[in-house]
């Protein structure tokens, strides 16, 4: 009885501190305090739990302190940069590389499929035309019955090269799921059953070699043209379906990184421009930006490069060299989604900054394949519209406690 009347009385005296805050809410409607803190919870896994942790997909990042934002000399430094002390208490996990498209595809396909389209290299339309020429007769039309399991990938793939053969000044165009059906059945074919003019076995296994690479190029692209909404979407699934198998260690969800964490996993302990080598340079050489001319670049260059493309991610075979922490492409490649709303920095040492309880635009880090060294060192910061998706845009994720 007593316990009863105890809980009665506290529900009312919450519901009165409530209501006080949202009039001083009301009175105050400009005023959005940049922190709030997410609750305590155990900061150490537990052995079991971090057995189910991917090490070679992510990288582990323990508690520590930086000194987050830019010095007043940095070169490129920006007003909304102000030097600030931040605690983080809690580690996370974040993944070495950018999503691709084929994670987004694997996780999210089934509603929200992504392609890239491409040139086919002139010199392998013979092995399409082959293919084509023979898709009606046995051995071929079984396996592409058999093996393809959405057909509108093959006749796709037949209404291109049709009106390619009409018009060969054209270059072929076909996306991932064109290049890849008719892929998966050459792999069916056993060699014998396979006479491509008068090329020898050895030249086209090695000229449908250049064909699996090109598709593999492109299916490792960092996805791209993603919102926001559509990044935490991808989170909220890839949550749902590892806790459906039984691999999410306990408390954790898949989620974008803080924008705290982001900066002090691009940092990696420097304290320069950028979180790779000694820190005092960026350029071209060691990241995916914009660095074709001096001015470009931050540090000594010996080589202007732009390459004005997206890389695709290996983790087998990286383009560039990963931070000391073991993340890749921080500065460099597509711009990434951040957790936060955006905000001016506080003055003071705060923990485990998460950004104002409310806001208009969402945090974007990170360069990007169109940008040069000013936009990608470790400081920069940039929002956005959440709605707002760009061929430059992609995100990564982070494999850590809930924020509110």
């Amino acid at each position: 009885m007593f316990l009863s009347i105890l809980h009665l009385l506290i529900g009312v005296f919450i519901s009165f501190f409530l209501l006080a805050c949202s009039e001083s809410v009301e009175k105050e409607e400009n005023h959005v305090p940049y922190l709030a803190f997410t609750p305590y919870l155990p900061p150490v896994l537990t052995q079991k739990d971090e057995k189910k942790i991917d090490l070679n997909y992510f990288a582990k990042v323990k508690p520590g302190e930086f000194i987050m934002g830019s010095p007043v000399n940095e070169i490129g430094r920006k007003k909304n940069e102000k030097q600030h002390r931040v605690q983080i208490t809690k580690e996370f996990f974040i993944s070495k590389f950018e999503i691709t498209i084929r994670e987004w595809n694997e996780i999210l396909g089934e509603y929200h499929r992504r392609e890239a389209q491409f040139f086919v290299p002139d010199e392998h339309d013979h092995l399409l035309e082959w293919f084509y020429n023979n898709r009606k007769n046995n051995p071929l039309r079984d396996l592409i019955l058999d093996k393809v399991t959405n057909v509108e990938e093959i006749d796709s793939f037949i209404s291109k090269f049709e009106i390619y053969r009409k018009n060969r000044g054209n270059k072929m165009i076909l996306d991932l799921g064109e290049l890849g059906s008719v892929i998966k059945v050459f792999d069916q074919l056993q060699p014998q059953e396979i006479q491509i003019r008068a090329l020898s076995k050895q030249e086209i296994t090695y000229k449908l070699q250049i064909l699996k690479t090109l598709w593999v190029n492109h299916i490792n692209l960092p996805v791209t043209d993603i919102s926001y909404t559509q990044a935490l979407q991808y989170c909220y699934k890839k949550t749902s379906l590892a806790r459906e198998q039984g691999t999410l260690p306990h408390q954790l969800i898949f989620r974008l990184p803080t924008e705290a964490e982001w900066e002090y996993a691009c940092r990696a302990g420097n304290k320069g421009v950028s979180g790779l080598e000694e820190g005092n340079q960026l350029s071209g050489l060691i990241s995916n930006i914009n660095g074709g001319s001096p001015s470009a670049n931050i540090g000594r260059v010996t080589a202007f490069i732009n390459r004005n493309k997206l890389t695709p991610i290996l983790p087998s075979n990286p383009k560039f060299s990963p931070n000391a922490w073991g993340i890749y492409d921080m500065h460099g490649n597509v711009k990434e989604w951040c957790y936060d709303f955006y905000a001016d920095y506080p003055s003071e040492t705060v923990l485990d900054p998460i950004g104002p309880i409310r806001g208009v635009n969402r945090v974007i880090r990170s360069g990007s394949f169109l940008r040069t060294a000013i936009s990608a060192r470790s400081a920069c910061r940039e929002s956005l519209e959440p709605s707002w998706r760009g061929s430059e845009i992609g995100f990564r994720v982070v494999l850590g406690y809930p924020l509110r």
